[in-house]
């Protein structure tokens, strides 16, 4: 009797160490705090400390999923090498110096998108779909009033003021090591810090800024050309608007696909236990 009891004991005490199940396979509460601790950490980031049990609920339907997308990966004879994991974790995280527990999280990602290449390979965007959306969502590509803006750096002060002296007057200087120029770039007038804004007000082309100390140089920027705010054109917005309504086609056909897929397996959550 007593080693019945034992036996049934040690049982429940197992049994609420699982927080989910899909099919026969569990997933303990060590295991999903060991991944949650690793995404919370090296993927996003961020101090476990912030984390909230609302958090590890959500982390636990995902890790679920990615369970059974993994599964049906396999399935469908979609796999993925070292050599994929390594330039995709090059490519979007920046670093390959993650735990095993964070890569294994990653890969599911990456098999996501192979199995949306293999459903959508026939999915496609017509003419009048991308002017449609264009025309019903003008304000999407609405421009604000932008400066092309040059930029020169200087360490020196008496160097930077001198710089300042001659872009002022006639446009152009003489090219010295001293003077380091950045690529002009394009700015929004609204987003300049206010510093800048009060010195190149009202933005004609050639207005010159007195030199801003930032980090230890000077920087004097001067206006080389303007732009008004407006809209995009059709022609410019099309490759933007295709790329768009693709993507969006694709994760609806993934959406399809998993809740058709998802049928198959028999899941329980088991929150209480989180």
């Amino acid at each position: 009797m007593r080693l019945l009891l034992l036996i049934l004991f040690l049982l429940s005490a197992s049994s609420a160490r699982v927080v989910a199940r899909v099919d026969k396979e569990t997933i303990s509460q060590e295991e999903l705090r060991q991944a949650f601790s690793a995404y919370w950490r090296e993927i996003l980031h961020l101090p476990i400390a912030r984390a909230t049990s609302r958090d590890l609920q959500e982390f636990l339907v995902e890790y679920v999923r990615s369970r059974i997308i993994q599964i049906e990966a396999k399935r469908m004879g979609i796999s993925l090498s070292n050599a994929e994991l390594e330039a995709y974790l090059e490519k979007n995280v920046g670093s390959k110096r993650l735990s095993g527990v964070a890569k294994e999280l990653l890969v599911t990602e990456v098999l996501t998108q192979k199995i949306m290449d293999r459903l959508s390979k026939d999915v496609e965007v017509k003419e009048g779909q991308i002017t449609a959306y264009y025309y019903l969502n003008l304000r999407d590509f609405k421009l604000p009033a932008q400066v092309l803006l040059e930029r020169y750096s200087v360490e020196d002060l008496d160097k930077a003021n001198e710089v300042y002296y001659n872009l002022s007057r006639s446009g152009t200087i003489k090219e010295e090591e001293q003077v380091k120029m950045g690529q002009p770039m394009w700015y929004s007038i609204q987003t300049l810090p206010e510093i800048v804004k009060r010195q190149l007000h009202p933005y004609e082309v050639g207005k010159t800024a007195k030199p801003i100390e930032v980090g230890g140089a000077y920087v004097i920027f001067r206006v080389a050309d303007r732009r008004g705010s407006g809209i995009i054109p059709l022609e410019e917005a099309k490759p933007i608007v295709r790329e768009k309504l693709l993507r969006e086609r694709r994760q609806e056909v993934f959406q399809k696909w998993f809740q058709e897929v998802s049928k198959r397996y028999s899941v329980e959550f088991y929150f209480g236990r989180l």
